[in-house]
């Protein structure tokens, strides 16, 4: 599906507001960075980002694309091979589906939408090559990234709503997304 297609989907599936928007200077924009580290993955530990996250939920639209995830002691580029980061991220996501509106690009969005997609990474894996395709982490063998995208854009988008910013903010958030995940690289990889 191409980009404009794509776009138009989750417009037409999450905006309802129609209210006038004056974009953030960027000195206005908060900016958060969370790093968990290698102990807080091994026991589980995600209480504390939680509540950094929830503390960026109550500044509004001054928090979007403003916080910086990461993770001490990871390549941020290999995040897919590492069970407890998919782990970390996949119990985050289901405590806050709409993350993806927080994160910053500085976060490897790309890494963290394949880190919670749901596969067998092992070495004797089919679905992914270990090699890299210009900026894609991956080459993909017939996994459906499209809906995986839209599983976690949406939630995004739906949060943009709630927050009462209108249609072309909200359409600029899914292009910001799109383009960190890299998205027709992604697409022309899971052909």
């Amino acid at each position: 599906m191409n980009r404009e297609e794509f776009i138009e989907q989750i417009m037409m599936s999450c905006t309802k507001t129609k209210k006038d928007f004056v974009e953030l200077v960027d000195s206005e924009k908060t900016k958060i960075s969370i790093s968990v580290k290698r102990e807080e993955l091994e026991l589980g530990q995600i209480q504390k980002h939680l509540n950094i996250i929830e503390r960026a939920e109550k500044k509004k639209t001054k928090a979007r694309s403003s916080i910086t995830l990461m993770f001490e002691g990871y390549n941020n580029r290999g995040l897919l091979q590492h069970g407890e980061i998919r782990q970390y991220l996949r119990r985050l996501f289901k405590v806050k589906p709409h993350m993806f509106y927080f994160l910053s690009k500085e976060s490897n969005i790309q890494a963290i939408l394949l880190s919670l997609l749901e596969v067998d990474t092992g070495t004797y894996g089919k679905l992914f090559a270990d090699r890299l395709k210009g900026h894609a982490e991956f080459t993909f063998y017939g996994a459906d990234l499209n809906s995986l995208i839209r599983k976690h854009v949406t939630p995004a988008i739906r949060y943009a709503n709630k927050m009462k910013e209108p249609p072309c903010a909200q359409k600029d958030l899914i292009i910001f997304l799109l383009d960190s995940m890299d998205y027709e690289r992604l697409n022309e990889e899971s052909i």
